[in-house]
């Protein structure tokens, strides 16, 4: 079996993965995207066969259309341009997540300022949550508690250079049922099992509960609802490895994002289970 890695920055994950490769005596290159280029024509496949190839850039962009131009060149890619597409996309997320009936919080999109206080003073209500429709880890998401809040925050967007940013998305806040309680949860999906779990908390200071932007974490038990939830969200975005995010809304789960390129150093911490080696169990069982 041979395996290639797709990447821009050789992150703990991939340490870890390749740990378990090298452990396994499994063959495995790792491609950096940024240090190759593609010729687009059908008649020549990519250079090296592989028997899958496993995305892990943390570069969204790079990612994706690396993942199409080797889909193009007849290469097996996980997660899939498909996946990749949707998940890295806040709004095509939701949209894949309405078309199976999957509850989301409540959530418009507008494309000019005047339209977005207007739907979250008439619909959504103060305070509402204002997110880019393509980022990570928390970046850029912002809590707009009252009009001025909206206002200061959408003139910032309408002066960025960045079309993408004059897309705005904006969700209700959901509040906290139970201050004890996760803020909210995330569940790490390969195939059709899932395989680990962690409750996130929000510092004190923000309400977001990221990782990366100073959050906590710790391992919970899966219970039905979350497995029936987490993996129809992720079949939802034809994902075969991905990280979903849960909240509780009035006492039922819903989703709030779906990552097609999960980190899991944090969840792996939480939790005590060895992600990786579950990852490549999964490449080793479907794709040898």
């Amino acid at each position: 079996m041979r395996i290639g890695i797709l990447h821009n920055r050789i992150t703990w994950e991939i340490k870890e993965i390749i740990q378990i490769l090298d452990k396994r005596k499994i063959d495995y290159d790792l491609i950096n995207n940024q240090q190759i280029y593609f010729k687009l024509t059908r008649e020549e496949p990519f250079k090296v066969h592989y028997d899958v190839i496993l995305e892990r850039s943390l570069s969204f962009l790079r990612g994706l259309y690396s993942a199409s131009i080797l889909e193009a060149k007849g290469c097996k890619v996980i997660n899939s341009y498909n996946c990749l597409n949707n998940t890295g996309n806040k709004l095509l997320t939701t949209l894949r997540l309405i078309e199976h009936n999957i509850s989301t919080p409540l959530t418009y999109v507008s494309f000019k300022a005047e339209s977005t206080i207007e739907a979250i003073e008439t619909e959504v209500n103060y305070p509402a949550v204002l997110k880019p429709i393509i980022g990570s880890w928390g970046r850029l998401i912002a809590k707009l508690e009252d009009y001025n809040d909206a206002r200061s925050n959408l003139e910032c967007r309408e002066l960025m250079g960045n079309v993408l940013q004059k897309i705005y998305y904006i969700q209700e806040y959901i509040h906290p049922q139970d201050p004890t309680m996760p803020t909210d949860l995330r569940v790490f999906v390969i195939g059709k099992e899932c395989v680990a779990a962690m409750g996130r908390f929000n510092p004190k200071d923000d309400f977001r509960s990221n990782i990366a932007l100073g959050g906590s974490a710790k391992g919970i038990v899966l219970n039905d609802d979350i497995i029936k939830i987490s993996l129809n969200a992720a079949k939802a975005v034809k994902g075969e490895i991905v990280g979903v995010d849960l909240m509780m809304k009035e006492n039922n789960l819903c989703v709030i994002e779906v990552n097609g390129t999960p980190q899991f150093k944090g969840i792996t911490t939480a939790t005590k289970i060895n992600i990786a080696e579950k990852i490549v169990d999964y490449l080793e069982d479907k794709y040898k």
